[in-house]
């Protein structure tokens, strides 16, 4: 992986996902809002395919969890963004780390989508095939 890109994101849900928002639950009414994150986070990665690099948005519930739990101990939408880079560059895509990503598409575009992020260690790793 060679960055995280951060980009602001629409500071609103589509109405479309307002609507179903608003719908009743199984169990009762929702208990809490959703939390709209103010960023899009985008990896941008090579691979062997490719001369030129990919970049996908990432769509890991995980790392928006994170931005969430930076956020409360910062106390800024900017700082929690910056320390989630700093994460996800520093720590999960170190040179030790052998980083590998979850795809999926988003149906009916065919967009790339980064699902998850798996991270082992490089010297502990066998072949998979």
């Amino acid at each position: 992986m060679t960055d995280l890109e951060i980009r602001p994101a629409e500071e609103e849900w589509k109405p479309k996902w307002q609507n179903l928002f608003s719908q009743m639950l199984l169990f009762g009414p929702q208990q809490k809002p959703l939390t709209k994150l103010p960023y899009s986070f985008h990896y941008v990665f090579e691979c062997e395919d490719s001369e030129k690099p990919h970049t996908a948005m990432c769509e890991d519930w995980e790392l928006g969890v994170l931005f969430l739990n930076e956020k409360a101990r910062l106390g800024s939408d900017e700082l929690a963004a910056q320390s989630v880079r700093k994460k996800f560059l520093g720590e999960l895509c170190r040179n030790d780390k052998d980083t590998r990503f979850f795809m999926g598409t988003k149906f009916p575009y065919n967009t790339w989508l980064v699902l998850g992020v798996f991270w082992p260690p490089k010297d502990q790793q066998g072949t998979l095939f």
